[in-house]
């Protein structure tokens, strides 16, 4: 039984998700079921293989001890402190490592290593799957070409990033996108670089002789060969034209990374440099589950239109993570595009051309502890001076040039950053949240003014981007990838556990936006409805193959490709158990004519009874029943008594049309009975007519004392 608390984080949640549903005016032309996760939506390999029954193909032994497949004698199921039987995981979606040479992906070997599952159960209800990883892997390389930087006593720092300014800010402070160590960030090209010293001077060094070498030489079974002058990744030998090493997923330290003196690179198969300057990798063991949610059946009708979606929401409940890489991948998309709320800044010179400077406008910390402060110098600008300059557009570089290999000579211009002219702190102030839904406050299109919502809410401005396709996690991630997102926001870091904004293990609710995407890569498969249905005319997955038996297509990443909408998560590296409940789809879109919505939640939201009490004495018993929408409801409240004398006690009480969003209260007068002292046990149940969609919160218990006078 739920305790008192859990029931009230829980009846939040689904509050949340109902409201986003049952706003006025707001209702979705279409809402799928609630998707309820379980250990069915385990995966289990590149072949879309599920434990249950959803997936291309069903395969029982996914998860030891439940079916015919026994687990091993020294790794069985276990009880985890949350009350959840975890059970033993085996599938491919984890790494083999050998120190110095790379990692090599697991194959189906029965070891039941690669992390643990359990349905959650409540009130005899199905709600939700516990999910607990194995320890993530790890293995040494010579440094640089690792993305970890290992310390003594077994502690680590990532030391990666898709952007060289934020290398550079790590390793040197050279500024190659001027804006805190030059003399003048805003004076014309070539910058004047900074001269540091001790207070005394006693000790100087000019930054000018620090840039970082850039003559990376690619590795050909392990020996340096040419340097990298193309980002673009080789889909085979020399396709596209020019390409020089194929995407490398941190699994191979002999071929296909370009090692220079100071720093590594390897390549993303969506063309991002991946910069290293590490001693380690590590190589998490993923839990991956499939959810397959049903689409409006006008999309899948022979020669159906190809609607146009408006809006498209995906609503999960869960735990908060301990990982900022806890994938969401609708339709096995992976999209950068949807970045959260990023800092507020001033726009100088003219938009949209080299003349391009922003500055910040909110005095705040980068992620390291550097200040930064507002145009007005509110602060003490000797950190990093006033308005400082978040993006500089006179110094960015050109993606076509040809640099030299003298390390005064700049970089190629692999990175956006370099290409776009954005400073370490445009990605490393705090003054950001990567999971809430931006908005821009301010109509001055010079000023751009980010407030942001855990929820969709038009109300703060124009709509700038969704959340991360992430769950929620308690870190920033990115480039500030071990730093925890602060409540206080600006303040200084490190942060003290009072000023978290998201605790580990309490449940939330991550709403995103599938309509987020980069339109420089072509339209989004899901803009209209015939990219949800098909999966031959979405460009951005592959397909691997097709089961035999149950004709399901499953791409390359083992994610089965319906006719309806295909959701993978991914769980990786969170050894403390977390939790997913549910996911819904909310779409609206052109030519369909919104129906009002039938089902509700009806929830047990309070019990309030007397602790103690005495014999003959009149006390009042309260229920507390909330219609979390987005139907109304009708229905019966029952409160029962259960004496440890086995008397029986019995209240009810019946209600019409609660609306959505509003809460009834029944009180009822209760007189103690005797002669002799007793303890009894009360539930309260909430029983409706027509389709609660959340039955599992349709009740509640407590006990009371009654003693002698």
């Amino acid at each position: 039984m739920l305790s008192k608390s859990t029931r009230q984080k829980s009846a939040a949640l689904v509050a949340v998700a109902a409201l986003l549903v049952a706003s006025p005016g707001a209702a979705p032309a279409y809402e799928s079921d609630l998707h309820v996760f379980s250990i069915d939506d385990v995966m289990g390999g590149f072949d879309g293989s599920t434990f249950g029954t959803g997936g291309a193909t069903q395969d029982p032994s996914i998860i030891c001890d439940l079916g015919d497949t026994p687990c091993p004698e020294d790794n069985g199921p276990f009880l985890d402190k949350s009350g959840v039987v975890l059970y033993p995981v085996d599938s491919d979606f984890g790494y083999y490592v050998v120190d110095f040479l790379g990692a090599q992906g697991k194959y189906r070997d029965g070891d039941y290593l690669e992390g643990y599952v359990g349905n959650i159960v409540e009130n005899g209800i199905q709600v939700g799957i516990q999910v607990s990883n194995a320890a993530t892997d790890t293995y040494k390389v010579k440094p640089p070409l690792g993305t970890w930087c290992r310390g003594l006593g077994g502690t680590s720092v990532k030391c990666e990033t898709e952007h060289y300014s934020v290398l550079e800010h790590v390793l040197s402070c050279y500024e190659t996108i001027p804006y805190l160590f030059v003399e003048d960030p805003l004076a014309p090209p070539p910058a004047v670089q900074a001269t540091i010293s001790t207070p005394d001077g006693s000790l100087s060094f000019d930054c000018a002789n620090a840039p970082l070498d850039d003559n990376a030489l690619i590795l050909v079974d392990g020996v340096p060969t040419t340097r990298l002058t193309n980002s673009t990744p080789c889909d085979a030998v020399n396709d596209p034209v020019g390409c020089q090493m194929f995407p490398n997923d941190k699994t191979d330290m002999l071929n296909d990374i370009a090692l220079g003196p100071d720093y590594s690179v390897q390549l993303k198969d969506d063309g991002k440099p991946l910069y290293g300057w590490g001693g380690l990798h590590k190589r998490p063991n993923d839990i991956r589950m499939y959810a397959r949610l049903a689409l409006p059946d006008a999309w899948k009708e022979a020669d159906a239109p190809d609607y146009v979606v408006t809006k498209a929401e995906l609503v999960v409940n869960h735990w908060i993570t301990n990982n900022p890489n806890d994938q969401l991948r609708p339709e096995d998309l992976e999209n950068e595009a949807a970045t959260g709320r990023k800092p507020s800044y001033r726009i100088e010179g003219t938009p949209g051309t080299d003349t391009e400077i922003w500055k910040s406008t909110v005095p705040c910390y980068e992620g390291d502890g550097d200040l930064i402060d507002t145009e007005e110098g509110a602060n003490d600008p000797t950190f990093l001076g006033v308005g400082t300059v978040l993006k500089n557009a006179p110094y960015a570089l050109d993606p076509d040039a040809t640099p030299g290999d003298d390390p005064s000579e700049p970089p190629y211009a692999f990175s956006s950053d370099l290409s776009g002219g954005f400073s370490n702190a445009f990605y490393t102030t705090t003054n950001r949240d990567p999971f809430e839904w931006s908005y821009d406050a301010d109509p001055d299109p010079l000023v751009q003014d980010f407030v942001g919502s855990p929820f969709p809410d038009d109300t703060l401005g124009t709509l700038v981007s969704g959340p991360r396709w992430r769950l929620k996690p308690n870190k920033f991630g990115q480039d500030l990838p071990g730093l925890e997102i602060p409540l206080i926001e600006c303040s200084p870091p490190p942060f003290k556990s009072d000023n978290i904004k998201y605790e580990v293990g309490v449940p939330t609710t991550t709403v995103i936006n599938l309509l987020d995407w980069d339109d420089s890569k072509g339209p989004s498969p899901l803009s209209t409805s015939r990219g949800w249905v098909d999966v031959t005319t979405n460009g951005f997955v592959t397909v691997a193959g097709t089961d035999p038996v149950s004709g399901i297509p499953f791409t390359t990443n083992g994610l089965p490709m319906t006719e309806d909408f295909d959701l993978a998560v991914y769980i990786k590296g969170d050894r403390k158990s977390t939790a997913v409940y549910n996911a819904r789809l909310l779409i609206e879109y052109e030519g369909e004519v919104p129906e009002p919505p039938t089902d509700f939640d009806l929830v047990l939201s309070e019990l309030d009874v007397p602790d103690r009490i005495v014999v003959g004495e009149t006390g009042e018993l309260e229920v507390e029943v909330t219609n979390d929408g987005p139907a109304a409801a009708s229905g019966i409240v029952t409160l029962t008594g259960i004496s440890n004398r086995a008397d029986t006690i019995e209240f009810s009480e019946s209600f019409t049309d609660l609306m959505a969003g509003e809460t009834l209260e029944i009180e009822w007068l209760w007189t103690a009975p005797g002669p002799r002292p007793s303890r009894i046990t009360w539930t309260a149940t909430v029983d409706s007519t027509g389709d609660d969609s959340n039955p599992a919160n349709d009740s509640a218990t407590d006990s009371t004392k009654v003693r002698r006078n």
